[in-house]
């Protein structure tokens, strides 16, 4: 691989970015970020080398010169992008992105393009609460699982161009299809970010304000992913909403289980209970 496009410089597409670049140097990457100083940090510290003005730049690229293009953006704007870069759908160069939610962009795609068959979506389970190109991490895919899921028509150069980018990054590639990845998603990232943002939000309108000043590390740790990205969550949560619900209602469920034990006041029912999550928890995790 000799040349990669990035649209969307913030943790993630600047994580991929400095990865490249520190596995080879040589590499050319050329990326495009509404944030202009995002592009000129990049600039500055070398993971890219040429910063492009628009999509439409993008969208009239030389398809013999670029071997990829990477779109790491929230999953509704993502579609904005496709729009944009439509020319290329088909072509030599491969596209893939590094979105969290599937479905939405792959209905879309089959409804308005006929399944692109060089668009092959992944999604790099890694990631960080900070966000922005400051805090790209190189070693981010490390031993991570990236999720990739074909669209109706399959161009097996374009899959194995993205399979072979993610492993060189360090990565353990998987093949699934959109709608299980977005069941799999609202429960293995989606829920906790909820639970997360809930708890917090119980927390801020308890009118107790000790809570928060003798909380202990528990606490902190468990509502650390609560400080993510507003804007990026919300576009998560909008993105893949019927799976959320489905996680959220079976959560539910599990709390109002609890809450009967608790008021059962039955201390071996409660413990057996716990116990076997447990069991459940040091088996699985």
């Amino acid at each position: 691989m000799k040349s990669v496009v990035i649209i969307g410089l913030g943790l993630m597409g600047g994580s991929v970015a400095k990865a490249l670049k520190n596995k080879n140097p040589n590499i050319f990457i050329e990326a495009f970020d509404h944030n202009e100083s995002a592009l000129d940090l990049a600039l500055d510290v070398g993971i890219i080398d040429q910063k492009l003005s628009n999509l439409e730049q993008i969208n009239n690229l030389d398809q013999n010169l670029v071997d990829i293009i990477i779109i790491a953006v929230p999953v509704i704007e993502s579609l904005q992008v496709y729009d944009a870069i439509k020319s290329l759908f088909n072509s030599n160069i491969t596209i893939t992105d590094t979105a969290s939610a599937k479905l939405l962009i792959s209905n879309y795609l089959e409804d308005n393009y006929s399944s692109p068959a060089n668009i092959i979506l992944s999604h790099p389970m890694a990631g960080s609460h900070n966000t922005g190109v400051g805090y790209a991490d190189e070693a981010m895919f490390n031993n991570k699982k990236v999720l990739i899921t074909e669209l109706n028509n399959i161009n097996e150069a374009s899959e194995q161009k993205v399979s072979d980018l993610w492993k060189g990054l360090g990565a353990e590639v998987h093949k699934i299809d959109a709608k299980k990845h977005d069941e799999i998603m609202s429960y293995a990232s989606h829920l906790p970010h909820v639970i997360s943002y809930a708890v917090l939000s119980s927390i801020m309108t308890n009118p107790n304000k000790n809570i928060t000043t003798f909380s202990a590390g528990g606490l902190k740790d468990f509502v650390r992913i609560g400080g993510s990205d507003p804007k990026m969550w919300t576009d998560i949560f909008l993105s893949n909403k019927d799976s959320i619900v489905q996680a959220i209602d079976a959560y539910k469920d599990s709390l109002d289980n609890l809450k009967e034990l608790f008021n059962d006041g039955d201390e071996k029912a409660l413990q057996d209970f716990l116990t076997s999550i447990k069991e459940y928890k040091n088996s699985k995790f």
